[in-house]
């Protein structure tokens, strides 16, 4: 097995433990020409810091997850997921988390959102926009 295909067996699902170590890296930055592809049912996807662009996955009274495209360390961009506190027309972000983490974290809210959130995602990498790869925890 050569070091390209490692992974190529590897079979991760929503909701599974593992799946929190999956992180879609995306193919560029996200700015504001075109921020407006990543807007999610009906919502607009906003610039909530340097580098750091928010739009809602998932809102109801009692949990909220926004996903969050950003710049990490490396230089490169990612859609990770962050959990926010909602006030009076403000919400305050929580730590980023990889994009599996938020998924199962929506997965243990609301099944079926999740699964209507990872296909957005998947369509992303279908459409050359990201790549899913592993990441150590």
């Amino acid at each position: 097995m050569t070091q390209e295909n490692e992974f190529e067996d590897v079979e991760m699902t929503l909701g599974e433990p593992e799946f929190n170590a999956m992180l879609m890296q995306m193919t560029h930055e996200v700015n504001a020409s075109n921020a407006s592809e990543y807007n999610f049912m009906g919502n607009t996807t906003q610039e909530v810091g340097e580098n750091v662009w928010a739009v809602p996955a998932y809102l109801s009274d009692e949990y909220a997850l926004f996903f969050l495209y950003t710049e990490i360390d490396t230089g490169d961009w990612v859609l990770a997921f962050s959990e926010a506190d909602l006030g009076e027309g403000q919400f305050n972000l929580g730590t980023p988390m990889t994009t599996g983490e938020g998924l199962n974290k929506l997965f243990e809210q609301d099944p079926d959102r999740a699964k209507m959130v990872l296909s957005f995602v998947n369509d992303m990498e279908k459409a050359g926009e990201g790549m899913w790869r592993m990441v150590e925890q």
